[in-house]
C-alpha cells in the first residue's frame, strides 16, 4: 500500500469537504426543481446555465490561473462561494416564490467559483506532487470524491424531507470553510521560477491566444478535446434522463432515488482505490477510450427497466449495480487522461490549456441538455439511451482507430512514463 503524505491528505480533505457539501446541495436543487416543475426540460434549463458561464469566462479563468498565485485563487474562490451561499439562503427565505430564478442564479455563481477552484487545483497538482504521486493523488481524489458523493444523496434525501432548501446552503458553507483551512495548509514545492522582466504584462486576450497557439501544435490534444465535446453532448442524456425516469417514469421514492445516485459514487470509490495501486502498462489515452466503449454499452442498459415492468425493488437494485459499474469505469476514463495532460502540458500554461479544455469539452453539453430535455418529455426512454450508446461506441472506436493509424501516441511529446 502506497503511503499517503500530509500534502496528499490536505488535497483529499479539500476534495471530500468540497464535494460532500456541494453534492448534497446539488442533489437537493435537482430534486426540488423536478418535484416543483415535473419537467425534464425545466431541470435541463437549470443544468445548462453553469456550462454557459464556463464558456463565457474561459479566457479570464486561464489568464488568472497562469498569472496569479494558485493558493490565493483557491482561497478567494472558497470565500466567494461561502458568501454566495449565505446570500442565497437569506434571499430564498424572504422570497421563496421566486425559487427558480434564485436557484439558477446560485448555480451560475457556484459554477464560476468552481471553475476557478477546479482549474487552479488541476494546474497545481504538478506543483504539489511529482512522479507516480500524480497518478496516486488523481486516483485517490476520485475515491474521496466518490465517498462524499455516496454519502451526500443518502443524507440529502433524508434531510430533504425535514428542512428547506436554504438550510442546505448553510450546511455547505461549513464544508467550504473546512476545505478553505486545508487549502491554506498546502505547500507548493515545485513551482517553476518566474523570470524577472520589465516588459508589459500580456493582456487577457494575448494570454489566451498563447494557449491556442500551443494547442495548434498538439493534434492529439485537439482531437481529444473535440471528441470530448460530442461525448459530453451524449452524456447529457444521462444527466437529464436518468433522474427523470427514476422519479417520474418509475416513481422511485426519495430514499430509493438517493440509493441509486449514491451507488455511482461507490463505483468511483472502488475504481479510484484500485487505480491508485496500479502501474499503467498501456498508453493512458488508449486505456481511457477502451473504458469509454464499455461505458457506452452500459448506457444502453439504462433504458431497459422502462420496458420490463419490474417492480421498484428490482429497479432500484438494477440501477445500483449499473451505476456502480459506471462509476468504476469513469475513473478509468478520466484519471489516465488527467495524468497524461498534467505530464505533457508545460506548467506555465496549464491554466490556459485546462480552461480551454474544460470549455471545448463542455461546449455542446448545454445543447445536449436542451435536446434531451425535450426528448425525454415527449419520447420513450429506451430508444434515446440505445441511440446514445450506439453513437458513443462508433465515435470511440473511430477515434482509437484514427489515433493509432496516425501514430499520435508515438511522438515524443505524447509519451508518458508509466
Amino acid at each position: 500500500m502506497r503511503k499517503i503524505s500530509p500534502q496528499m491528505l490536505r488535497i483529499l480533505i479539500i476534495k471530500f469537504a468540497g464535494t460532500f457539501g456541494s453534492a448534497m446541495l446539488s442533489f437537493a436543487i435537482g430534486l426540488y426543481i423536478l418535484r416543483r416543475t415535473g419537467s425534464a426540460l425545466s431541470m435541463g434549463v437549470s443544468l445548462i446555465t453553469g456550462p454557459l458561464a464556463t464558456v463565457l469566462l474561459t479566457p479570464l479563468v486561464g489568464y488568472i490561473v497562469d498569472t496569479m498565485k494558485h493558493k490565493r485563487i483557491m482561497v478567494l474562490a472558497q470565500i466567494a462561494t461561502s458568501i454566495t451561499l449565505v446570500a442565497f439562503a437569506l434571499i430564498f427565505r424572504v422570497w421563496p416564490q421566486h425559487y427558480y430564478i434564485e436557484l439558477v442564479g446560485l448555480i451560475v455563481v457556484l459554477q464560476i467559483t468552481d471553475d476557478f477552484l477546479s482549474t487552479t487545483l488541476t494546474a497545481s497538482l504538478v506543483q504539489l506532487f511529482t512522479g507516480d504521486e500524480l497518478q496516486q493523488v488523481n486516483s485517490l481524489n476520485q475515491s474521496v470524491s466518490s465517498l462524499s458523493s455516496f454519502l451526500a444523496p443518502i443524507i440529502g434525501a433524508l434531510v430533504y424531507t425535514l428542512v428547506n432548501i436554504d438550510t442546505f446552503a448553510y450546511v455547505e458553507v461549513a464544508f467550504e470553510l473546512i476545505a478553505l483551512v486545508a487549502i491554506i495548509g498546502l505547500k507548493f514545492l515545485f513551482v517553476a521560477p518566474v523570470e524577472e522582466t520589465t516588459a508589459k504584462q500580456p493582456t487577457i486576450i494575448s494570454n489566451f491566444r498563447e494557449g491556442l497557439v500551443y494547442l495548434r501544435h498538439q493534434p492529439l490534444l485537439i482531437l481529444l478535446m473535440g471528441s470530448s465535446s460530442f461525448i459530453n453532448f451524449l452524456f447529457a442524456a444521462l444527466n437529464v434522463g436518468l433522474p427523470f425516469i427514476l422519479v417520474h417514469t418509475l416513481k422511485l421514492s426519495n430514499t430509493q432515488y438517493g440509493m441509486t445516485d449514491s451507488s455511482f459514487a461507490i463505483g468511483m470509490f472502488i475504481g479510484g482505490i484500485v487505480l491508485s495501486q496500479m502501474h499503467l502498462k498501456r498508453h493512458p489515452v488508449t486505456i481511457s477510450y477502451l473504458n469509454l466503449m464499455l461505458m457506452a454499452v452500459a448506457i444502453i442498459g439504462f433504458g431497459l427497466p422502462t420496458i420490463t415492468g419490474w417492480n421498484n425493488v428490482v429497479n432500484t437494485a438494477y440501477f445500483i449495480v449499473l451505476n456502480i459499474l459506471m462509476g468504476t469505469l469513469i475513473v478509468f476514463v478520466n484519471t489516465p487522461m488527467n495524468v497524461f495532460q498534467q505530464h505533457i502540458i508545460p506548467q506555465q500554461i496549464q491554466g490556459r490549456v485546462f480552461s480551454i479544455d474544460m470549455t471545448i469539452s463542455t461546449v455542446l453539453a448545454p445543447l445536449g441538455t436542451l435536446v434531451f430535455g425535450v426528448w425525454f418529455d415527449h419520447m420513450a426512454s429506451m430508444p434515446i439511451f440505445a441511440l446514445c450508446g450506439v453513437l458513443l461506441i462508433g465515435i470511440t472506436a473511430g477515434i482509437l482507430l484514427y489515433i493509432n493509424r496516425a501514430g499520435l501516441l508515438t511522438t515524443p511529446e505524447n509519451s508518458v512514463d508509466n
